[in-house]
């Protein structure tokens, strides 16, 4: 792999390069085969790897905190496999994730979802109906599906959220 660090690079980069996952920051070269191989790009005007990269190497650190593009990674890795400077955008992104989130700037929509989960115990408590419920039981499985509700009490503890989620 090669060690190389190109410019220009930004003391944001060196923030993010500190968080494990954001070392390869400085290596990156803008070449743009992340976003030509990012999933999500292709059916996304707006997510582009390579540029928001391309910000967080300007030192355009607020912007980038602050946006919601960070975390529409879905971490396929696709663009870490075709990067031929060992760059992982995903692994950048989840640092830049782990910052935003320090400092209170993760989206409403994240909020939304991991409220739900503390609320219900699961995503699409919603969608379990009498339908699924005969289906299981149709089966042969368990229609009570016995949710561990102990690590759920133990997040919130930990997360404050909204409870009228």
């Amino acid at each position: 792999m090669n060690e190389t660090v190109y410019t220009p690079t930004s003391s944001f980069a060196e923030e993010l390069a500190a968080i494990p996952g954001g070392e390869a920051v400085n290596k990156c070269i803008q070449c743009g085969i992340c976003t030509a191989s990012c999933a999500v790009a292709r059916y996304s005007d707006e997510y582009r790897p390579r540029q928001l990269i391309q910000k967080i190497l300007l030192g355009e650190r607020e912007e980038v905190l602050k946006s919601t593009l960070p975390w529409l990674c879905m971490t396929c890795r696709l663009c870490e496999e075709r990067c031929q400077e060992g760059v992982s955008p995903a692994e950048i992104f989840h640092a830049v994730r782990i910052l935003a989130a320090r400092e209170g700037h993760v989206p409403q929509s994240f909020r939304h979802v991991v409220s739900a989960l503390i609320r219900d115990g699961w995503l699409l408590n919603d969608s379990y109906t009498d339908f699924e419920e005969d289906d299981r039981e149709d089966l042969g499985l368990n229609t009570e599906l016995g949710w561990n509700n102990e690590f759920l009490k133990r997040i919130k503890k930990l997360i404050p959220l909204e409870e009228s989620e």
